[in-house]
């Protein structure tokens, strides 16, 4: 059977944007993504769907969209370029163009995320739901379906979308006035209880969903599931499951985020999405601060060496990756205590000094890629600012010649306005050209970086093989140093768990 051919695709709108191909469907409309003549770059277009051109409430909630998204400059927001009618009425909203996949997919495929990988996502949704509700716009549909992950410089990188049911706080027509009395709208799994109770809500019915996100995020399932009315009630009435009675490793402080985030009552819960940000963000540094505790020894290199026992092996994930990389700091621990005590080969000092050469290397090398990263970073904010003023300076001329052509003016002020936008449109371009082509070189420059560094970690992971086996050759010079003994007996043990480790792995 042949396949039906979407009619839209081909159409040409705005005269610069060509709609290439549909990429979703939402409740509202359907989602094309486009390719822009001028700028030479792809966007998202969503338009209405055709059975609810002509509903006046869906009409507004669509407006609200494009007024509402539009004031949003953030990194992990997606923005705004233009909004407008096709011809036969349907409004549409042309938006930057996201390659990646949603969230949702995501924890579909991989299951529960590792703790720190979930924080690093949801530090990233805090900080932009902040800074919306700051400038007074309400998501009021935060989910992970609207949580798109994008990979950039090897990060993680999040942007939320769909902000349809936005509500703007410093709006003079409140959203309560276009939705019919007692209509639910969101979705039932994140709703806050005063949505379902039809009452007017403000921002923390974001935090709730955020908790609710959370909980997602860790367990790959909702608090609540079910059928719909059962749902509702459940977020309305019954209690929130702690996630750490699910999976044992959520620390408690993800626990309370989510019981209080999650609380019944709006007073009850945290003010703001930068509270709920710190929260994350203080779990990540435990998270690092307890790896870089579980030291196999208490010295420095170069310094007075005294063995300590190794820690009693843990469930963590990450625990075959930190053995292994602790596994070889140790074999070269072991390696220079052989050499201040003039045990082994003269090879194995060569070698030493190689390995020490190469990380010295290493470390310059990151450093260097720190400080284009920085540049890059710079360069991306600044290119979003200017890229905003003119798009913000576009969609305001579009709007006034909209204006002028209604009116049937079409007198030498419309020509200005025409001239002014094209102008506009040119100097976006130029803007957007530049940034590409500057943040193309960051790029290239920070990819050879890596590369580099990759080699040269190469070279030390080869070095250090190359130490081992002299290290085991010289196990039976040692003679009578209790120290060396120890030593070697911690190293006998650590390759045991490592074995392990990677068995039970297979």
């Amino acid at each position: 059977m042949k396949q039906r051919t979407d009619p839209l695709v081909g159409l040409k709108i705005s005269d610069k944007l060509t709609l290439v191909e549909k990429i979703g469907r939402g409740g509202m409309g359907t989602v094309y993504k486009a390719r822009h003549e001028i700028l030479e770059r792809d966007f998202a277009v969503k338009i209405l769907r055709s059975d609810m051109r002509k509903d006046p409430v869906v009409v507004e909630r669509f407006k609200r969209e494009a007024r509402a998204a539009s004031r949003l400059e953030h990194p992990n927001v997606v923005y705004i370029s233009d909004f407008d009618q096709l011809s036969d009425g349907r409004f549409y909203i042309v938006m930057e163009y996201i390659p990646g996949q949603s969230l949702r997919d995501v924890i579909q495929e991989e299951g529960p995320l590792a703790i720190d990988r979930a924080c690093k996502i949801l530090m990233q949704v805090a900080d932009a739901l902040d800074y919306a509700h700051e400038r007074g716009v309400i998501h009021r549909d935060l989910k992970s379906e609207n949580i798109f992950i994008t990979n950039r410089r090897d990060m993680e990188r999040v942007k939320i979308l769909d902000f349809g049911l936005a509500k703007l706080v410093s709006d003079a027509l409140d959203l309560q006035s276009i939705t019919s009395e007692g209509q639910i709208f969101g979705t039932p799994e994140t709703m806050a209880p005063e949505q379902i109770a039809s009452i007017k809500v403000d921002h923390r019915v974001d935090l709730y969903a955020l908790g609710v996100l959370t909980y997602e995020i860790l367990l790959a399932k909702p608090p609540f599931s079910g059928p719909m009315l059962q749902v509702l009630m459940a977020h309305k009435k019954q209690p929130v499951p702690r996630p750490s009675s699910e999976r044992s490793d959520i620390p408690t402080a993800l626990d309370d985020l989510v019981i209080r985030s999650m609380e019944k009552e709006p007073a009850d819960r945290y003010s703001r999405a930068a509270e709920m940000q710190m929260v994350y963000q203080q779990v990540i540094n435990d998270l690092s601060r307890r790896s870089s505790d579980r030291s196999v020894f208490s010295m420095e290199r170069g310094r007075s060496k005294s063995f300590v026992q190794i820690p009693a092996q843990e469930s963590a994930p990450q625990e075959k990756e930190w053995l292994r990389r602790q596994f070889n700091e140790f074999v070269l621990e072991v390696a220079e205590h052989l050499r201040d005590r003039d045990f082994g080969s003269t090879k194995l000092t060569q070698q030493l000094a190689t390995i020490l050469e190469l990380e010295e290397q290493v470390t310059s090398l990151r450093s260097e890629r720190a400080i284009y990263v920085n540049k890059y970073d710079s360069l991306e904010h600044s290119g979003r600012l200017r890229s905003s003023k003119l798009r913000h300076a576009i969609i305001s001329l579009n709007l006034e010649l909209k204006s002028l052509h209604a009116s049937g003016n079409e007198d030498q002020i419309t020509t200005d306005v025409k001239f002014q936008l094209m102008e506009l449109e040119k100097r976006l371009a130029k803007v957007v050209s530049m940034q590409e082509t500057d943040e193309k070189e960051l790029e290239t420059r920070i990819a050879r970086l890596n590369s580099k560094a990759e080699e040269l970690e190469y070279e030390i992971a080869r070095g250090n093989e190359s130490i081992l086996q002299m290290v085991e050759e010289a196990r039976e010079t040692v003679g009578n140093s209790s120290t060396l003994k120890t030593a070697y007996s911690q190293l006998d043990e650590m390759k045991k768990r490592l074995k392990k480790l990677e068995f039970s792995h297979k």
